[in-house]
């Protein structure tokens, strides 16, 4: 089995260390330690790890309990609370956000291989209890085997795949998703391993080979894992693969490659020369080439464009972008670094969620408001991160209602949000004013003139 990854959040850089000693001395893989909440959440949604070590008290724009809410309203990760912290009112607190475990510090080694132990069994349970309605018979097939339809997602997941000869021929995949990348690579195995011969996955950081243990065991699946973004161990192994000659050698070679971090351009390319040269002298080489776009020079993401014509790109959950060939041109797409998406949509998000402020409302009101009206869906993080620095600055309080938490505002808030939708009320009429004087041919000179002979 796979080790579990686990991202660790915890700003006392001698008890991070601890845990992450402790968590390697277990066979664990911890990702990274990251110190504040708001890191936390950006490296999550990047690795999706299996468990989060959440400390409560942590410096950011929130503590770990509202990360760890953002966390796992958004990706469902499981979150085990580390706090020194054990009064009710956290407690309670902490409780809201559904935790898979809560240890005290000072703990054991013991305390931590336990609750990671649990959280991962917990949340085993949960998905086969979720996935089982799929299968004729919970958790079996009709041999009494584990059934393969559970946990296995497909291509019926995404809703654009717009490319002939997928499975054929060699793809660019470019992702800044970790999610959807895992879906692309979990369908592809599943493709992979109903056909005949076996494929190679190479890969840094993934879970898509995790429901196929059966397979990796009687190496239909063979896998190579690249670590600290060194490629040596796939150049040897690759090489392997390509040249074995058992007299059982497929006709078709089929590969998956997951740079999931940050390699070294010339490594990247060089296993790229090195697929696309045995393609050229007649070898037939079909799979995946997958590359994190955010931790990788746009240099190499171009090159490695031209040198594989076949390209997708995913984009927002569950879409992707093909471009088959060169009649769309590569560079006519832009990736915009994370920050800047992030700030435009809170400026965009930022008038809508004010207006809707001029009565107690709860997050899960203004999400389906937004749906409503503009037929959009708002990842949740989004609404609930601008609502709690609404709250940190004193504009917003908290009634509660059952399970509900609604907003409202407080007299300076009252006095905020009409100051600022007064704001944007002012630029879209500008915006809107300049929009008819272009229409209308007139320019800014003209319009000053006409104003003036008035």
């Amino acid at each position: 089995m796979d080790k579990p990854t686990i991202l660790v959040v915890e700003d006392e850089a001698i008890i991070s260390r601890d845990i992450i000693k402790t968590l390697e001395m277990f066979e664990y893989h911890p990702l990274c330690a990251v110190s504040t909440a708001d890191e936390a959440i950006v490296k999550a949604r990047e690795y999706v790890p299996d468990v989060v070590f959440m400390d409560i008290h942590i410096h950011g724009t929130m503590d770990g309990i509202d990360a760890a809410r953002i966390i796992h309203d958004e990706l469902q990760i499981p979150i085990i609370f580390i706090t020194s912290y054990a009064d009710d009112a956290t407690i309670t607190r902490a409780k809201d956000t559904q935790p898979y475990g809560y240890v005290l510090k000072p703990f054991s080694d013991r305390d931590l291989r336990v609750a990671v132990e649990m959280a991962i069994s917990r949340k085993a349970s949960e998905d086969r209890e979720k996935h089982h309605g799929d299968c004729q018979t919970p958790g079996t097939g009709e041999s009494g085997e584990p059934d393969p339809c559970i946990d296995k997602p497909g291509f019926s997941e995404i809703r654009s795949l717009l490319m002939e000869n997928f499975f054929q021929d060699l793809i660019l995949l470019l992702y800044n998703n970790a999610e959807e990348k895992e879906i692309l690579l979990a369908s592809y195995l599943e493709r992979s391993v109903k056909t005949t011969g076996d494929i190679l996955f190479a890969y840094a950081i993934s879970k898509a080979h995790r429901n196929f243990l059966r397979e990796v065991q009687d190496e239909k699946i063979r896998l190579c894992r690249m670590k600290d973004g060194d490629t040596s161990a796939l150049n040897h192994t690759l090489s392997d693969f390509l040249d074995r000659t058992d007299g059982s050698t497929p006709a078709l070679r089929k590969i998956l490659i997951d740079f999931s971090g940050p390699f070294c351009e010339s490594d990247v390319l060089s296993v790229t020369d090195f697929l696309i040269e045995r393609k050229n002298q007649g070898m037939k080489v079909a799979g995946i080439i997958a590359v994190l776009v955010k931790t990788n020079d746009e240099n190499l993401v171009k090159t490695l464009s031209q040198k594989i014509p076949k390209v997708l790109v995913t984009t927002t959950r569950g879409t992707v972008i093909s471009c088959a060939d060169y009649t769309f041109p590569f560079e006519h797409l832009a990736f915009l670094p994370q920050p800047v998406v992030d700030e435009i949509v809170k400026k965009v998000l930022e008038p809508v969620i004010l207006s809707l402020l001029k009565k107690p409302v709860s997050g899960y009101d203004i999400l389906l408001e937004i749906q409503r009206r503009y037929n959009v869906s708002v990842p949740k993080a989004r609404v609930y991160t601008y609502l709690y620095s609404l709250q940190k600055m004193g504009y917003l309080s908290i009634s509660t209602a059952g399970k509900s938490k609604r907003y409202y505002p407080t007299e300076d808030g009252e006095k905020y949000i009409r100051e600022k939708l007064s704001e944007f009320n002012s630029v879209f009429h500008h915006i809107q004013a300049e929009i008819g004087d272009r229409d209308s041919g007139l320019t800014i000179k003209e319009k000053r003139s006409e104003g003036e002979s008035r």
